[in-house]
């Protein structure tokens, strides 16, 4: 609804208690805020959620491992352990992926951000920003935790290939 106080620019308007509208302008790029922030939220829950299967994949495949070699089953568990292997670099290539669109959705972020402030916006709402200047090392950042616990856990399931090949 537009008001005729605010002419050509959008507003959103509330009817109050006493059947009074109350109008706020609305910024113009409003809705490249939601879809941008929309992309990102989705990647972002998508990156977590991808993390967590691991997480679980990781858990079972190791009990499966476990379980196999006190039962003196070499093959399963040299099986198990290529499974293992082979899932964590999955994983690490789908969670490069989803961190490339997470990326997308920051950079769309970004550019609305410093619009924002180049229109007198306190710039204590430039989120994306303010994280980037947080980070102190790149060993705080998600991406090398992860990727680093899931090399790690390829490196063991690979040696558990190994050592199963070679107690055989």
């Amino acid at each position: 609804m537009r008001c005729e106080l605010h002419g050509a620019a959008p507003v959103f308007c509330q009817r109050q208690a006493d059947n009074r509208y109350a109008c706020t302008v609305r910024p113009e790029n409003a809705s490249a805020d939601s879809y941008a922030w929309e992309w990102f939220a989705l990647h972002a829950a998508q990156r977590m959620q991808l993390v967590n299967f691991w997480l679980v994949a990781v858990a079972f495949l190791a009990a499966a491992f476990v379980q196999a070699r006190a039962s003196h089953l070499a093959a399963v568990a040299v099986g198990v352990s290529v499974v293992g292997t082979v899932a964590s670099v999955a994983f690490m290539a789908l969670d490069r992926r989803t961190r490339q669109l997470v990326h997308v959705a920051e950079a769309a972020l970004l550019h609305l951000e410093a619009t924002r402030i180049a229109h007198g916006e306190d710039e204590v709402l430039a989120l994306v920003t303010s994280s980037r200047q947080l980070t102190r090392s790149s060993l705080e950042s998600y991406r090398v935790v992860v990727q680093g616990l899931q090399l790690l856990v390829a490196i063991t399931f690979l040696a558990g290939a190994i050592y199963s090949l070679a107690s055989a």
